[in-house]
């Protein structure tokens, strides 16, 4: 497996994920605690205009030089990661891991873990104290960011929060 950073121009390679997914199982917060509740979701691939939509917040965090790494296989590319550079938080002392995507036949073989690790030893170079994680809300997405070391967040980021009031909203320490 290859990881490098992305060039702009490469950024519509997110496409080629394949994000296909079935989810059985969400997590809810309420009541200052998260709630498993059985949902279906069959997630087929991407829908063009989400697809465009993220290819431009791709292109936008580029253009405020956030980081963006990919993971290759064969030079096929099979996971996306992206970290934005604006410092959020009470002190100004986080950033934002804004995308993860890993083709759904490479999950589960630490390339999530490792564009994850990519991204903090970015974050910590660049002196944030900790990754911000807005994660949608499936079983799978927010086990992952849990046994990374996540934990849900006392201090959730209102505009974050408005954006995507279903994710679960969490935070990494460095």
């Amino acid at each position: 497996m290859n990881y490098r950073l992305l060039k702009k121009s490469e950024l519509k390679l997110l496409g080629e994920i394949d994000r296909k997914e079935i989810v059985n199982k969400v997590y809810y917060f309420k009541e200052n605690k998260l709630k498993i509740v059985s949902e279906f979701d069959n997630i087929e691939g991407w829908n063009l205009e989400e697809l465009n939509d993220y290819i431009n917040r791709l292109e936008d965090i580029h253009d405020r030089n956030g980081t963006i790494y990919g993971a290759f296989d064969n030079n096929i590319i099979v996971g996306l990661g992206s970290l934005e550079s604006k410092f959020i938080g009470r002190n100004n002392d986080q950033l934002k891991l804004d995308m993860l995507y890993i083709s759904n036949n490479y999950r589960k073989k630490g390339i999530g873990k490792n564009l994850v690790n990519l991204l903090c030893k970015k974050a910590k170079e660049l002196g944030a104290k900790s990754i911000y994680i807005s994660a949608t809300p499936f079983k799978n997405t927010v086990d992952f960011y849990f046994a990374m070391g996540a934990k849900l967040t006392d201090k959730i980021n209102k505009d974050l929060y408005e954006l995507e009031p279903y994710d679960i909203h969490m935070v990494l320490e460095l």
